[in-house]
């Protein structure tokens, strides 16, 4: 049963700010004319008389709410009466009633009908009153009592998510991250809407955004403290190592000798003595300081556009790779000017396996170019060290027939040829070269397929291993011995 009135609810269009969104009744009903010889006494007249009319039909549909429609019982009078029943809200009232940090979810709601209210006249909608015991609200009460076990305001989204503020207005715009039973309008704040994290589709839009963007970690995300509040913040060398700071096995050694601050001890176990090691990141000069310099020293760890320069791609396709999980970047950070550093970890299986892949395509290219121009042979990519080079080498030998079927779709394929003719990196290319490249690769390698690829990748690492523990004469492939006789003429 629908409680108000419609012709209270007076949205006013084309606001400029966010303040008093909603508003109801004007001071002047559209039916008052203001004339020469009229005065403020005939406006109060008419207000009177429409007053009491809401009054005396509130007194038949619901007597519980009538008097907020009183005109003989002053303005403040009735607030007071209304504050003093338990079973009536205001919007602020029930927001905390519900949880919420903010009454304007509750108002956007009352913009959407989704409570039955009452006002006093000619006041804001932030000022309804709610009736808790009316039969649509205790539903849509406990409705949101469910859903608000896992949801989150704005600000917490932001946070939670490593959002801007920017990106979180873009997706509400395209209509692809839905608020909690409202919908978004553009110039309205965000303040007014909470964001269901059980709804599907915005766990899966959430969800790819984690993919290209760190996020706080939960635990042990490191506060700014403004109060010279030093309570000290304990962080496993086990954690630090995954997030790329230095092996655990090095940080714990730093403990031990005091070049970290933290917790080094030996702890006795059910499954025998252990070392608990443990880095306070609370003091900057100390810890935080120490721990970026290392991590921005080491080899492994570098950005996602960083790699994609190195790989010779748009950033936007590594990025794509990135969602699809090819790859996948250093997915949390504890120090507040780490949130936009988006980084990966070379060592990490997963990309050192896309990286592997994506050279040896950069190969494949290479290898055309050169048949194509009959020009001098170019050194293969390296990414991190010949050792890494000389591996590539010999999985490129070993590759007999997936380099045949790739000169051969390029032989047959003049577009493509005159492309990778141009000897210009890919990125540099026009966009729908890049993307008649990316086709060709993904027709050779349906084509080939990947036995003979991975196969390569394990018996190289296997003649790695019998060259290190006997010499260059335990190769007995040709064609591995000679690369690895070329290895050792180029140390």
């Amino acid at each position: 049963m629908r409680i108000n009135f419609n012709l209270q609810k007076f949205p006013v269009e084309n606001r400029t700010s966010n303040k008093n969104q909603f508003f109801t009744l004007p001071s002047l009903l559209k039916s008052d004319s203001v004339s020469f010889g009229s005065s403020m006494v005939d406006v109060k007249a008419k207000n009177r008389q429409s007053d009491l009319k809401m009054y005396e039909a509130r007194m038949q549909s619901n007597p519980k709410m009538a008097f907020l429609y009183n005109p003989d019982i002053s303005k403040k009078v009735r607030e007071q009466m209304a504050s003093e029943n338990p079973t009536i809200n205001t919007p602020a009232a029930l927001a905390k009633n519900i949880g919420l940090n903010s009454y304007l979810p509750v108002v956007k709601w009352l913009y959407h009908d989704k409570f039955d209210y009452d006002l006093i006249p000619r006041t804001p909608l932030s000022s309804a009153y709610i009736d808790l015991e009316a039969e649509k609200n205790v539903e849509f009460i406990n409705f949101l009592r469910e859903k608000l076990e896992n949801a989150i305001d704005s600000r917490e989204l932001e946070f939670k998510y490593n959002m801007s503020h920017g990106k979180l207005v873009q997706l509400l715009q395209e209509n692809r991250l839905k608020p909690l039973e409202a919908e978004y309008k553009n110039g309205e704040s965000l303040d007014s809407y909470i964001f269901d994290l059980s709804d599907e589709n915005n766990l899966a839009v959430l969800n790819e955004h984690k993919k290209l963007n760190p996020v706080p970690s939960e635990k042990y995300y490191k506060e700014e403290r403004t109060n010279g509040d030093r309570t000290p913040l304990y962080v496993p060398v086990t954690y630090l190592g995954k997030l790329g700071y230095s092996s655990a096995v090095h940080l714990a050694e730093l403990l031990r000798t005091k070049k970290l601050p933290g917790i080094y001890e030996k702890v006795q176990t059910p499954q025998g003595q252990k070392i608990r090691a443990m880095v306070d990141i609370t003091p900057f000069s100390e810890s935080e300081y120490i721990l970026s310099i290392m991590r921005n020293s080491n080899p492994n760890i570098v950005s996602t556009s960083a790699l994609a320069k190195s790989l010779d791609m748009r950033k936007t396709d590594l990025d794509e790779a990135i969602k699809n999980d090819e790859l996948q970047i250093i997915g949390e950070y504890i120090f507040p000017q780490d949130s936009k550093n988006v980084l990966v970890n070379l060592s990490d299986k997963k990309t050192k396996d896309f990286v592997d892949k994506k050279t040896f395509e950069n190969m494949l290219i290479q290898s055309q170019r050169k048949e194509l121009l009959r020009a001098n042979k170019q050194k293969l990519l390296q990414l991190n060290s010949p050792k890494y080079a000389l591996r590539m080498q010999i999985v490129w030998a070993l590759c007999p027939m997936t380099r045949h079927i790739a000169s051969d779709f390029a032989k047959n394929d003049g577009y493509v040829s005159s492309i990778i003719a141009k000897d210009i990196p890919e990125e540099d290319l026009p966009a729908k070269e890049q993307v008649v490249l990316a086709k060709y690769r993904q027709r050779y390698w349906n084509a080939a397929g990947t036995d003979e690829y991975k196969a390569a990748h394990q018996k190289a690492s296997e003649y790695i291993e019998l060259y290190k523990s006997q010499g260059i004469d335990a190769i007995d492939n040709p064609k591995v011995r000679a690369i690895f006789k070329k290895f050792e003429a180029n140390k």
